[in-house]
C-alpha cells in the first residue's frame, strides 16, 4: 500500500478546521448572533460595517507609513473621517431608519387598509408592486443623505481633534501663526535703525 504524506497532511488537517469551525457554529453565542440577524437585519449590517469602517479601516490606515508630517495629518483626517461615517452611520440605521422601516412594512403589508389606490394599482400590476417596493427601499436613505454627510463632517472634526489633538483642517503650525509678530519687529528695528546709527554714546 502506496503512502502518500501529501494526503496524509490533507485528511488530518481537515478534521481540525472542520472541528474548530463546527465548533464555533455550534455554540450558544453564534445561535444569539444568527438569531438577531434574522430578526434585525438591517441593525446587524449596521454592526458589521461599524466594526469594519469604523475599526479595522481606521486602523489600517493609521498602520500605513508616512511620508512626512503632511502625509501623517492626511491619515488622520482620513481615519476620523472612516470613524465619524461608521458611528453616523449605525445611529442612523439603529435609531433613524428601522422604525421607520418598521412602518413602511405595517404599511405595505396591507395596503388595502392604508393606501387602498395604490392597492388596486398593485393588484392589477404586479411589475408596479415591485417597482413600488425597490423605490421605498431606497427612499430613506435618499432623504437622509444630506443630513448624514453634515452630521459626518461634524463628526469627523471632533473625533481628529480628540484622537490626534489636531482639529479638521488645522494647518498652520506655531512658527506660522507667530509670523506675523516676528515680521512687525523686524520692521520696527528697521524704522529705528537710522536713529541709532546716528547716536554716539561715550565721552569726548
Amino acid at each position: 500500500m502506496a503512502i502518500n504524506p501529501i494526503g496524509a497532511v490533507s485528511h488530518s488537517a481537515q478534521p481540525q478546521f472542520t472541528g474548530a469551525v463546527d465548533k464555533v457554529l455550534g455554540s450558544k453565542a453564534f445561535e444569539k448572533v444568527a438569531e438577531f440577524a434574522g430578526k434585525n437585519s438591517a441593525t446587524f449590517n449596521a454592526a458589521s460595517s461599524l466594526v469594519m469602517a469604523g475599526i479595522l479601516r481606521p486602523a489600517a490606515i493609521m498602520a500605513l507609513p508616512a511620508k512626512d508630517e503632511n502625509e501623517q495629518k492626511n491619515k488622520g483626517n482620513a481615519a476620523a473621517h472612516a470613524i465619524a461615517s461608521a458611528v453616523i452611520g449605525f445611529a442612523i440605521t439603529s435609531v433613524v431608519m428601522k422604525p421607520i422601516s418598521a412602518g413602511l412594512q405595517k404599511v405595505m403589508g396591507n395596503t388595502e387598509k392604508y393606501l387602498p389606490k395604490m392597492h388596486e394599482k398593485m393588484k392589477s400590476n404586479p411589475a408596479f408592486e415591485k417597482n413600488v417596493n425597490k423605490v421605498l427601499s431606497f427612499g430613506p436613505d435618499i432623504l437622509l443623505a444630506v443630513p448624514r454627510a453634515l452630521m459626518t463632517s461634524a463628526l469627523s472634526g471632533v473625533v481628529n481633534k480628540a484622537l490626534f489633538g489636531k482639529k479638521k483642517g488645522a494647518e498652520q503650525p506655531a512658527q506660522q501663526a507667530q509670523a506675523p509678530v516676528a515680521q512687525a519687529m523686524q520692521q520696527q528695528e528697521v524704522a529705528q535703525r537710522p536713529v541709532l546709527d546716528n547716536f554716539k554714546g561715550g565721552t569726548k
